[in-house]
């Protein structure tokens, strides 16, 4: 279910704004896929999303060192990394959206490669953007089983204040150093990568906008989404370790790591 956007009097701004966009290598807006040996179909359903917005988006999908040589072949960028960073696509994820910026793109979203998008996510992000004069968008979630049935319609966990999937955000040009953060991002904070950028997000000063409809939807592997809503959690759902070890990884770091994490300086 396509839940409509509340765009307003910013409908006109956004034709507007993306009316400048004719001749440009990137479009306004970028949608970046980082993978890593996800399946066709996954892929596929992913990509479908993005060219089903309902304003154009480039889809820039980033290989992690296996590239899948179908995607050579669809309405994409294809940028190519020689080999994998074991890093949950942290790094693919920013080299992808730095990408995007340095091609012209005022704004760019993600979207992992099991995952898939709404009609109107992009725009209604950038629509909220464009709403508050802001740096960052934030929509909402919809939590899907493994077999893409619908787990939980609004994910309460995801709510752009306390926590933001990475999927769920737009980025603006004037957040760029956010998606800077995202390839130096020691290996070991990948588990909880996201918690770690969304604390950046907060603490650089950077103006946030808020969209409050689920225009992503998640396909959760994580046995906590399936026990949390009262649901034997199915075969390939795995447990919290992966995250625990990164936040316990994240109070060995000297402080001046930290503070350049967060803060962006030491």
């Amino acid at each position: 279910m396509t839940i409509q956007p509340v765009l307003d009097k910013q409908s006109t701004s956004i034709t507007n704004f993306l009316a400048s966009n004719v001749g440009t290598q990137v479009r306004k807006i970028a949608v970046v896929t980082p993978y890593y040996r996800e399946s066709l179909h996954e892929l596929l359903l992913a990509h479908q999303s993005v060219l089903a917005q309902d304003i154009a988006v480039t889809h820039i999908m980033v290989a992690d060192g296996h590239p899948n040589p179908a995607v050579a072949a669809w309405d994409a960028q294809h940028v190519v990394l020689p080999a994998a960073h074991r890093d949950a696509g942290n790094f693919a994820r920013g080299v992808g959206a730095l990408h995007a910026f340095q091609g012209g793109a005022e704004g760019v979203c993600f979207l992992d490669a099991d995952n898939w998008l709404e009609p109107n996510h992009v725009s209604s992000l950038f629509g909220a953007i464009l709403r508050d004069g802001a740096d960052v968008g934030v929509s909402r979630r919809a939590l899907r089983r493994l077999d893409g049935s619908v787990l939980d319609p609004l994910d309460p966990e995801s709510d752009g204040l306390r926590f933001a999937d990475t999927g769920t955000v737009m980025l603006r040009r004037t957040a760029v150093a956010i998606a800077a953060l995202w390839t130096t991002l020691p290996v070991e904070l990948s588990g909880a990568g996201d918690q770690f950028i969304w604390a950046a997000v907060n603490n650089r000063g950077l103006k946030i906008a808020r969209t409050d409809i689920p225009t992503m939807n998640y396909k959760t592997k994580w046995a906590v989404h399936y026990a949390g809503r009262g649901e034997t959690p199915p075969q390939g759902a795995v447990d919290l370790t992966i995250v625990r070890r990164s936040e316990v990884y994240w109070q060995t770091l000297p402080d001046a790591d930290k503070r350049r994490i967060v803060l962006g300086h030491a």
